[in-house]
């Protein structure tokens, strides 16, 4: 059978099945059985187990679980209390403050958490009651929230950069490196739109009273909440950007650095520790069957004929280099609409790797791509994951219909970051090329 045949069949019922509400894993899972049955036999299906095997053996991966467990310890350690008392103290005076700081909180959160519930569920419990009780606007203040909660793919320890560097045989220190540049730039642009707005339109965002607002000396003090948190990220990202350790060390090194802030904070106990390995386990189990079945789903798509299908269309049609690159963009962005950044990497990567010297893409430009596209999937219906956690922890008064109104202006700033790191590539580049060149 054609495989542009085979290719409607597939990613069809993918979609169908999706749409009626099965998981993701068991989707492409299952799908990836069925066809490899129909078109090769059953004995066929030792390719899924051979790929299985071959990822579970994949040493870079045991990253993975660790930044999940230093993600997971920082959530109940006390650390994040902290940013936000800080935060509060410092930009609260300022019209629209209260949501600066909490996209600056949620900066620091993702550059020590590697995913995005964290910020989302700390700030959306600490931060939008304040900003509420304050008068701000309740699309503002769930925007901004949700917004600065989804850096965390895309700023180090991104555990989805270190899937692509793992897969795409990128180096993840300079994946992490161009990561940190797009985020940083992400994350000015989400503050920027946050005191336009707020500075067009102070209600909303009021600053705070006068008589609430902190004097110097408090400021200053309250300086010790980011002690903790630059320490643990300099001990993380700058061993590894140093070259003391690999990405996987570096992660031990960030786990045993939350247990460290816990003690400080006197949140290490028993049932922390309970607790913390049981979110770590399903965390890490969920991730990983879905990583497994999207590796077969690929490994099968790919033995019936994709990466052919791919070249010979390109040779055929003569695809120029903007027209392929927007291509991959848009096909990235709609997928984020209804599977997972992971999944989608695992799918579409095998696919683009051996078009990518016949267009002379950078493989660790390519990456940041694609965590600055895909981290746009967490707040856009129907998949948006982020918007149902924020429901979840959200004050009564803030509607579904609130939380999707406010996502739209914020999921622009994104789409604007992903516009400037596709025209200026040295925008990703540069910091890369200063560390590791």
């Amino acid at each position: 059978m054609d495989i542009g045949v085979i290719s409607i069949l597939l990613f069809g019922s993918m979609f169908l099945l999706l749409a009626s509400g099965l998981p993701v894993a068991f989707v492409l899972g299952g799908l990836a059985t069925v066809f490899a049955a129909i078109f090769w036999g059953p004995e066929s299906l030792f390719i899924i187990v051979a790929r299985t095997y071959s990822m579970m053996s994949t040493t870079t991966l045991v990253a993975a679980p660790l930044f999940v467990l230093m993600a997971t310890v920082l959530e109940r350690s006390g650390v994040a209390e902290d940013l936000f008392e800080m935060m509060y103290r410092w930009s609260g005076g300022v019209k629209g403050g209260l949501a600066v700081g909490t996209v600056f909180a949620c900066t620091l959160i993702a550059a020590m958490s590697g995913i995005a519930s964290t910020g989302v569920v700390v700030m959306g419990v600490m931060a939008l009651p304040a900003m509420l009780k304050r008068g701000y606007d309740k699309r503002i203040a769930t925007g901004c929230i949700l917004a600065g909660g989804v850096l965390g793919p895309l700023i180090p320890p991104s555990i989805a950069l270190v899937l692509y560097g793992t897969i795409a045989q990128v180096s993840i220190g300079g994946l992490f490196a161009g990561g940190m540049s797009a985020g940083i730039l992400c994350s000015l642009l989400i503050i920027g739109y946050i005191l336009i707005k707020c500075y067009l339109n102070p209600e909303l965002g009021p600053p705070i009273p006068l008589e609430e607002r902190s004097d110097w000396g408090a400021k200053v003090a309250s300086l010790k909440g980011v002690i903790l948190p630059l320490l643990l990220i300099t001990a993380v990202l700058g061993s590894i950007y140093s070259g003391i350790a690999t990405p996987t060390e570096a992660a031990a090194v960030g786990a045993f650095g939350a247990f460290v802030c816990s003690a400080i904070h006197r949140r290490l106990n028993w049932e922390l520790l309970k607790s913390v390995a049981y979110t770590t386990i399903k965390v890490q189990g969920f991730m990983m069957w879905i990583l497994f079945a999207a590796q077969a789903f690929a490994a099968v798509y790919m033995g019936l004929g994709a990466s052919r299908m791919v070249i010979r269309l390109v040779e055929t049609y003569e695809i120029g280099w903007w027209t392929m690159l927007i291509a991959i963009q848009v096909v990235w962005f709609l997928l984020g609409l209804v599977i997972d950044a992971w999944s989608i990497l695992m799918i579409t990567l095998p696919i683009l790797l051996p078009i990518l010297p016949l267009y002379g893409f950078d493989p660790l430009w390519l990456g940041v791509l694609y965590a600055v596209n895909t981290q746009t999937g967490y707040l856009t219906p129907p998949f948006g994951t982020m918007l149902f956690m924020m429901k979840g922890i959200a004050p009564k008064e803030v509607t579904m219909n609130d939380i999707y109104r406010s996502i739209v202006p914020f999921v622009v700033t994104q789409l604007v970051c992903l516009a400037l790191c596709i025209i200026f590539p040295k925008v990703v580049t540069w910091l890369p090329d200063l560390l590791f060149k």
